[in-house]
């Protein structure tokens, strides 16, 4: 099968890396593809998810199977995600309008379309109420996706850490943390790409929309402190109560379990001390 992978980051690579092994062509689509690292079974294409004459040229000169969509905004402004996130939806819905083939689409999203504070528990069927220009950006550009006349699955990633995502372990390095008495929720980037291998490999599976997040919603202290333990670093004992900036709630993900799909790492212990293994 031919999947074109447009927006060429970290997790389509890791994903392109496994459908290759299962025998797939994939196309990816960037920007500046010299900079990417080359995987036998990919093709890298230069061109810009925000111009529909470029995705035209893309669909049009071959029939894709599937399509996987994995947007990142130029700016961290209302402005840069609508850029980001929506106008290139708006366009693929043009182009997939006028197709004589239905590739299916897998768009990844964030669980930050979910606005609840309060650590409530959310899954796919929670309402959508988000604050931030991120959510409401990402939501609009869900619709868009979600009214392809193509069958098409959104996936709603947690908070998503790997490698190359060592943000907290960073903050407690710098000694830059505050611990608040908030829920997290997470999914290591492998299981992302992992579960995007599992949604093309099985078509039974290709649900509309997926929350995925492991097992486990944890307290943001609790993170802090068991990290720091295994850096052997001091952090504060002082929790601040509250939902802090990031707001709070824990992430359900019964339905990506009873998909039959397995975690690698079910909780944040199992790929943290991945990766605290790897940078030794």
């Amino acid at each position: 099968m031919n999947i074109l992978a447009i927006g060429y980051g970290d997790i389509a690579q890791r994903a392109a890396r496994l459908l290759t092994a299962d025998g797939h062509h994939v196309v990816g689509v960037c920007r500046h593809p010299d900079n990417k690292p080359h995987i036998n079974g990919v093709e890298l294409i230069a061109a810009d998810a925000g111009n529909e004459q470029d995705l035209k040229k893309l669909l049009y000169r071959r029939e894709y199977g599937a399509i996987l969509v994995t947007l990142t905004p130029s700016e961290y402004s209302a402005e840069g995600y609508r850029q980001g996130y929506v106008v290139p939806c708006r366009h693929l819905q043009h182009v997939i309008n006028g197709l004589d083939y239905s590739p299916y689409i897998i768009y990844l999203s964030s669980t930050g379309v979910y606005g609840q504070q309060q650590g409530e528990w959310v899954d796919e069927d929670s309402p959508t109420k988000p604050a931030s220009d991120a959510g409401k950006m990402l939501l609009q550009a869900e619709r868009l996706i979600a009214d392809l006349p193509v069958t098409s699955t959104i996936l709603r990633c947690s908070g998503i850490y790997g490698e190359g995502r060592d943000f907290l372990l960073r903050q407690l390095q710098q000694h830059n943390v505050t611990l608040r008495d908030s829920w997290t929720n997470r999914i290591h980037q492998d299981d992302v790409a992992r579960f995007i291998e599992f949604i093309v490999k099985n078509p039974e599976k290709r649900a509309p929309l997926y929350l995925l997040s492991d097992d486990a919603p944890t307290k943001q202290y609790e993170v802090y402190q068991w990290l720091a333990h295994q850096l052997q670093l001091e952090v504060s004992s002082e929790v601040e109560p509250g939902p802090g900036p990031r707001g709070s709630k824990r992430c359900n993900n019964k339905k990506l379990r009873a998909s039959g799909f397995s975690l690698k790492h079910p909780d944040f212990k199992s790929g943290y001390q991945a990766m605290l293994k790897d940078s030794l």
